[in-house]
């Protein structure tokens, strides 16, 4: 008696598969858009060419076995959807597990939430990590927004027997910043040049973001226009490279200084004048050793007391007053230090008695 065909029967000697499962892949033929592969059952595989799949089957030939992870059963083409990179993540992932210890640090990709915190996998592990150790920093009630998102933390805890992992994100930024400023302090010195991010302004100046430390650029510092703050030179969240002219490392602060990196208009103004050239000038403000005087274009200079008059003079008031006009000669330029000095008496006739001993000593 012929023996009844029995499809079911048939049916069980045949692998049944479902998405998560890890199968053994035999490379069949590659198809212009991916693999085609035999996976020991009645339906082939397959898995589709895209970034992370052209990676992880880069140096992969017709023939080669490797392990694939089903993530589709229900393919339009028949056809079993696989991912060799998923299982090769999987593989890197257990390999990892396996050498950990509580203090690590972990690198993550977050794949899913709930209202407990975020969830990742590293490995057959599941990863932890609770809302209260997501960061020190504002954290985004939507929690969902962190799916997909790249980060390092700290392993807090090890279940080996339910294969779970518990996190923090949180810890890791604790001991990053711990280490940013241990090297931030060790490395700073006067004179050193920066960059650092604008991350606020206040009325006296701008706090500067230097390698996670936060820095001051005074308003007298950002500009040699002396009524410029530091909002009208430097913008929020913009980068800026900047010299350091005080470094107090036993209290924890930094000065900078934008303006001492940019061309000093003062400079030029004076590389054009000439040492004895004679200049119109206006008595701007009294001073016990002289006046200063502006003249030219913004220039100011100094009219030492010394070189008022040929005579003794004991102030300043009896030569020069504030809003006077004056005719005088530069004496001297100092271009490091942008002081231009003047004399009156340089302009004046010297009396008989001078000129006799001047006379004599020749």
């Amino acid at each position: 008696m012929d023996e009844k065909f029995d499809l079911d029967s048939i049916d069980k000697t045949f692998t049944h598969f479902k998405i998560g499962a890890k199968v053994d892949a035999l490379v069949v033929d590659f198809l212009k858009d991916g693999v085609l592969l035999n996976i020991g059952g009645k339906k082939d595989g397959f898995i589709p060419f895209n970034e992370d799949e052209n990676i992880a089957l880069k140096s992969v030939k017709k023939l080669d076995k490797f392990e694939a992870i089903i993530v589709n059963t229900k393919d339009e083409s028949g056809l079993i959807i696989l991912s060799k990179y998923k299982a090769d993540k999987l593989r890197e992932g257990n390999q990892i597990v396996n050498g950990l210890k509580v203090g690590d640090i972990v690198s993550l990709v977050i794949t899913s939430n709930n209202k407990a915190g975020l969830i990742s996998n590293l490995g057959a592990f599941e990863v932890f990590i609770p809302f209260s150790q997501i960061s020190n920093r504002k954290i985004d009630n939507n929690l969902k927004n962190y799916i997909n998102r790249k980060v390092k933390a700290v392993v807090l805890e090890i279940d080996i027997l339910k294969q779970k992992i518990v996190a923090s994100i949180k810890s890791y930024e604790e001991n990053e910043k711990i280490s940013n400023e241990n090297a931030f302090w060790s490395s700073i010195f006067e004179n050193k040049i920066v960059n650092g991010k604008v991350v606020r302004f206040t009325d006296f100046g701008a706090f500067i973001n230097v390698n996670g430390i936060d820095c001051l650029v005074h308003n007298s510092e950002v500009s040699y226009d002396r009524t410029k703050t530091a909002n009208e030179v430097l913008e929020l969240d913009k980068n800026y490279d900047f010299r350091v002219i005080k470094c107090d490392k036993e209290n924890k602060k930094v000065s900078l200084s934008y303006k001492i990196l940019q061309e000093n208009p003062m400079l030029k103004k004076l590389e054009a004048l000439k040492v004895g050239e004679v200049v119109n000038g206006e008595v701007k403000k009294i001073l016990p050793f002289g006046a200063i005087i502006k003249f030219g274009d913004d220039i100011e200079g100094l009219l030492h007391i010394k070189e008022a008059s040929h005579y003794y003079v004991k102030n300043i008031y009896e030569v020069a007053k504030v809003g006077q006009k004056l005719e005088l000669k530069i004496i001297n330029i100092d271009k490091e230090s942008l002081k231009v000095s003047l004399s009156l008496k340089a302009m004046q006739e010297a009396p008989d008695i001078l000129k006799l001993t001047n006379t004599i000593k020749e």
